[in-house]
């Protein structure tokens, strides 16, 4: 069974991450550890479908959010709704390993928006049995749809 105090072996971009929930057998509710090494983040990013919660389970992580960057205590909470709103990212800001436990509804097809890089990725919910996962740039999309215009500002 999985435990949030061993080290996370995987990998998620520059995270160590270990997937706790998939690990421990859950399907719609995902909880992952991320180890964070100094100067290291995860991109700014949110859901269309999937709120999230984060747990500082260390000092020194840094989180950004629409309403600007802030410190983190140990052992703070914060929630991330659906939608932009709910815009993040977390960084290691101290000297030392920050560990970072989310959790978040595993709802499929996952949409997620990262506003810096004007891209949108959609992929499935479930990671073993993906079929088709993909990452737009918004500035290739070929004409707006349902009303959207792919050059938009996104925040």
């Amino acid at each position: 069974m999985p435990n949030i105090f061993e080290p996370a072996t995987g990998r998620s971009d520059d995270l160590r991450v270990a997937r706790l929930a998939a690990d421990a057998g859950a399907d719609r509710l995902g909880m992952s550890l991320y180890e964070i090494e100094p100067g290291a983040a995860m991109h700014y990013h949110y859901h269309l479908g999937r709120e999230e919660l984060l747990v500082a389970l260390t000092s020194g992580v840094a989180l950004r959010t629409p309403s600007g960057r802030r410190e983190l205590a140990e052992g703070e909470v914060v929630a991330f709704p659906r939608g932009e709103a709910g815009a993040h990212s977390f960084e290691n800001g101290g000297d030392g390993l920050a560990r970072v436990l989310m959790i978040s509804e595993q709802t499929g097809p996952n949409v997620s928006v990262y506003p810096d890089e004007r891209q949108v990725g959609v992929d499935s919910h479930r990671r073993e049995e993906r079929r088709f996962g993909a990452l737009f740039d918004l500035g290739d999309a070929i004409s707006g749809y349902g009303g959207g215009k792919p050059d938009s500002n996104l925040t």
